[in-house]
Order: C-alpha cells, then sequence, then structure tokens
C-alpha cells in the first residue's frame, strides 16, 4: 500500500476525491493511464484530459476542507474530471510518512545524513513517522546550507527565519505545510536547531523564532515534488503495462526584487 491509513496525520486522510467511491465499483473501473501530481491545478486537470489518463494521483487535495456548492474553478475542474471519466485519489500525508515516500525523497535529494525519524501523533492515536531527522555530509553555516539547499532543489530563492552564521547541525526534514506549534516544541526537546519545509503559517514561524531555531521555507509544492517524482518510477517498475506520467505543480507565488 502506498499511503497506510495508519500514518494518516493532519487531518489529510488518503481519498478518492473524484470516481467510484465502493470497492465494488472500483473493481469494475479499468485503469491504463495515469497522471501523478503533487497538487491537481487547472493546468494539471488540463493535462490529464489531454492525456486521456483514467486516474489522477496528487498528494494535496482538489477540496481542502468541506464545500457545499462548486463554483469558479473547482467547478472546472470537476467537470473535466467527470465528464472525461477520470478519477482523482489524493495520497494525503500519509504518503510523507510512508517509507521512501516524500520525507525520505526529500533528505535523500538534499543528500543528507539521515539520522532518524521524527515522530509525532497521527490522527490514529498512533506515532507515525512525519518527519527525518538529518545532518549534512559536511560542515557548514546556514548561509551556505541555503545556496546549497537552492542548488539541490533547483529553486531560485527560499525563506529563511534565522541566523545565517550558525552551524547547521540537527535538522528535521518536514515537507509539505503540515508544520504546526506541537511539532516546534517537540522539535526543540530533541534538540533540533534547523528545520526544513514547504510552508509555516506566521504563528509557526514566530514560534520557532521564539525557540531560537533557523526555519528554511523552501515554498508550496517544492518540498513535495520530489517524493512525487519518485513515485511515478516505483509505480512504473511495479505496473509495468501502465503509462505513468508525472507532472511538475507549479508554485502559485514568485519572489520580486526591487529593480
Amino acid at each position: 500500500m502506498i499511503a497506510p491509513p495508519h500514518l494518516v496525520f493532519g487531518g489529510l486522510p488518503s481519498r478518492v476525491e473524484i470516481g467510484p467511491q465502493t470497492e465494488k465499483e472500483q473493481e469494475k473501473t479499468t485503469v491504463n493511464r495515469v497522471l501523478i501530481a503533487t497538487y491537481p491545478s487547472g493546468r494539471v486537470v488540463a493535462k490529464a484530459t489531454q492525456d486521456k489518463a483514467n486516474l489522477l494521483l496528487t498528494h494535496r487535495p482538489l477540496f481542502p476542507y468541506a464545500i457545499d456548492r462548486l463554483s469558479g474553478l473547482d467547478l472546472i475542474r470537476v467537470r473535466l474530471l467527470t465528464k472525461n471519466y477520470i478519477s482523482s485519489y489524493m495520497l494525503g500525508a500519509a504518503w510523507i510518512c510512508a517509507r521512501d515516500g516524500i520525507a525520505d525523497a526529500l533528505a535523500e535529494t538534499l543528500e543528507l545524513s539521515k539520522r532518524g525519524e521524527f515522530l509525532i501523533m497521527g490522527d490514529n492515536e498512533d506515532l507515525v513517522p512525519a518527519g527525518r531527522i538529518c545532518q549534512p555530509k559536511g560542515a557548514m553555516n546556514h548561509s551556505l546550507f541555503a545556496n546549497y539547499m537552492m542548488e539541490k532543489l533547483g529553486i531560485e530563492f527560499v525563506k529563511f527565519s534565522g541566523d545565517l552564521d550558525e552551524e547547521v547541525i540537527q535538522t528535521l526534514v518536514f515537507p509539505g505545510s503540515l508544520l504546526d506549534v506541537p511539532e516546534i516544541l517537540a522539535a526543540k526537546k530533541q534538540d533540533i536547531t534547523t528545520i526544513v519545509t514547504g510552508e509555516l503559517s506566521p504563528e509557526v514561524r514566530l514560534l520557532a523564532a521564539e525557540e531560537g531555531m533557523q526555519v528554511y521555507e523552501a515554498g508550496a509544492f517544492v518540498t513535495e515534488e520530489p517524493g512525487m517524482n519518485r513515485l511515478k518510477h516505483q509505480l512504473s517498475l511495479q505496473f509495468p503495462d501502465l503509462k505513468i506520467e508525472y507532472t511538475k505543480s507549479d508554485p502559485m507565488t514568485k519572489t520580486l526584487t526591487k529593480i
């Protein structure tokens, strides 16, 4: 199983969003083309229809919360998927935790030495490995690590809070945007001084700063992309008869500088 239910945390379980809901209905569904993406944006959904995919496999949901009506882009995406008989399945937070999933892929993309798993309480009252505790393979301060990180992830900027002159030692790799107050406090107790993540809320960023942590935010989707790209290769080996493709999810925002 790609995303085991017992690994869910942050209220983000795996689920079918568009398509057959019962096991009986799913058994009658044929899948021969799969498109994998981090987020089911309008561009990604359009590509799924153009590629004649049967299944859109994403990490983030079409709908992050319950809605009682469809309008705008939501309505367009749902119409495109249903009209072209494309099922949409969200892997959710469990794929972050899973072995060789998003967290492992990010740590390995950054070529960090993994020292252990960062355990938090999951939605099913089980401890889940939502992050990886790592260290750089060589000595470097946070200024050097920022450039190193941008090069490894292929990005032009990273948001940083902390002291650039401090040495990078115990580092928490926590992909995505689910890092919250309890995780900051737990990391502090484990002598973690550096965090690599996707996005933080202002409140969580402020707490991390007050706790003396150095935090890198790579931006929406960036920290999840390596794991979704890896999933494409894993499924291609497991199901060689399927046509499986991966498409990158572009960040929603850009950093502008004064000219």
